[in-house]
């Protein structure tokens, strides 16, 4: 993206910090240049912050600091410390380094008093009730029971306990479903600091869940999920999991897209195609070693104690997903891989239509995405954004939001991602209630199903007639 001026009194407006004005003037692109863990920059509010001899400080830890070094992070900084803003806005002030006269992607306007109104009640529950935001204990409860349920699979699947074909084919669909639940879980309340007030913990676990266990690379998740998707969600092409431009993609999702013959049969291909989303992954993370950019996404300098241990981490899933049943069990490589694949497939469809229903759906709102929209400024502050582009469903269905990782309360997670996804079907009425006396809609449908077919007929709107999509399922 090409570099966006600010308004020349957004930095005052948005600085609580004295002597704010007396500081140098930089550009987005030299705040970038400070994006190692021996030299951070944050931008949050237009007021560039030196947090290098934070990050070994930092209650967050140091890698979430890092995913957003030489980055803008004000979305990100207000939504993680939403229930201790104050706290956090304090520590910061003393960082200070220059002010940000531009930007790399869109901006939002400035926050009303939505957010804070929001937060105070959400924040009251947690007070009111002695309740710890970021629990761990059902998070494990869950963990633990699905590496059991893993275990079992497992020792059908590769026949260290022998079983007809049959039953290890069973056993590999079995895994496939195994292998996503504890991404939707454990990992991606460790990738979101939800999991604990431990960063030793949202490392080690999340690490484990992501690149030991399913052989993906958290770092890379950190950069298109926390730092992409949750801050610009649904925006065109800025936001990861959208298409990057205007042509080129399989999928056409905005009206900005032009229009090619096979889009009309996107409904149906795509679909399909989802079951791939575990081999894409793991071609994505080749390309963060390799690439300095992916997608929109500036990919940070990584040391040669990171790269070390990513190659590292790759081994072992190598060793345990394919040498072990080879060599140890003697599986037949063929048979193997069959398997494999089975497996890998039912992930790909688990995560990818959890993903979908969710963001890419007839409900969903799509910031610059249509051609009579500004280029620089999103139409909604930050929060009534998050709340327009989101899509829950099933509220109150307590097996349905455990078989998607509190999924179904997509909103609460974006407003609020770093609070334990065991925590949203309480919250999330307390949400809606401020949303309606504000006036915003919070998008909700009844059931699983209903988000599925939104999900559908959005693709097949946008690739017949490529119209925005005005039907709706609740």
């Amino acid at each position: 993206m090409g570099m966006r001026a600010r308004k020349p009194e957004a930095a005052a407006e948005n600085a609580t910090l004295r002597g704010i004005e007396a500081l140098p003037e930089v550009s987005w692109k030299d705040v970038a240049k400070h994006n190692t863990v021996d030299d951070c920059w944050i931008t949050v509010d237009d007021v560039a912050y030196d947090l290098t001899d934070w990050t070994d400080k930092h209650p967050g830890g140091q890698e979430l600091m890092l995913t957003f070094a030489g980055r803008e992070g004000t979305h990100a900084f207000n939504s993680y410390h939403a229930l201790s803003i104050e706290k956090a806005r304090a520590r910061l002030n003393g960082f200070a380094v220059a002010k940000v006269t531009d930007t790399e992607f869109q901006t939002y306007p400035k926050s009303s008093t939505l957010y804070s109104a929001i937060t105070k009640e959400v924040k009251n529950y947690f007070v009111s009730n002695n309740i710890d935001p970021k629990d761990w204990k059902a998070g494990l409860k869950s963990f633990l029971l699905m590496m059991f349920i893993a275990a079992v699979s497992i020792t059908f699947t590769y026949g260290i306990i022998e079983s007809p074909s049959i039953v290890q084919v069973f056993f590999a669909l079995v895994f496939g479903w195994i292998q996503a639940l504890p991404l939707l879980h454990i990992m991606h309340d460790c990738s979101h600091g939800a999991f604990s007030h431990s960063p030793f913990l949202w490392d080690l676990v999340g690490e484990f869940t992501m690149d030991v266990y399913a052989g993906v690379s958290m770092t890379a998740w950190h950069l298109q999920h926390v730092v992409g998707h949750h801050v610009w969600t649904n925006v065109f092409e800025t936001d990861p999991d959208l298409p990057p431009a205007r042509d080129g993609d399989a999928r056409r999702l905005v009206d900005k897209q032009n229009q090619t013959s096979y889009y009309k049969w996107q409904h149906i291909y795509l679909p399909i195609a989802y079951s791939v989303l575990g081999l894409k992954v793991r071609v994505t993370d080749v390309q963060h070693m390799m690439y300095p950019m992916a997608g929109p996404m500036r990919v940070r300098v990584h040391s040669t104690r990171w790269m070390t241990k990513w190659v590292l981490k790759k081994i072992v899933w190598i060793g345990w997903r394919f040498v072990v049943p080879l060599v140890v069990f003697k599986v037949p490589l063929l048979w193997h891989l069959a398997l494999f694949v089975i497996s890998d497939m039912v992930t790909g469809w688990y995560l990818a239509f959890n993903f979908q229903v969710s963001h890419v759906s007839t409900e969903a709102d799509y910031p610059f995405g249509a051609d009579d929209r500004n280029q620089d400024v999103c139409e909604d502050e930050w929060a009534v954004s998050q709340i327009k582009t989101s899509v829950d469903y099933d509220h109150g269905n307590a097996l349905m939001t455990w078989l998607c990782g509190a999924l179904n309360y997509q909103t609460v997670h974006h407003l609020y991602p770093g609070i334990s996804q065991y925590h949203y079907p309480a919250i999330a009425p307390i949400i809606m209630d401020v949303c309606k006396k504000h006036d915003v809609k919070y998008n909700v449908l009844p059931n699983f199903n209903a988000a599925f077919w939104a999900h559908i007929e959005h693709l097949r709107i946008m690739g017949s007639k490529g119209v925005p999509a005005t039907i709706h399922m609740g």
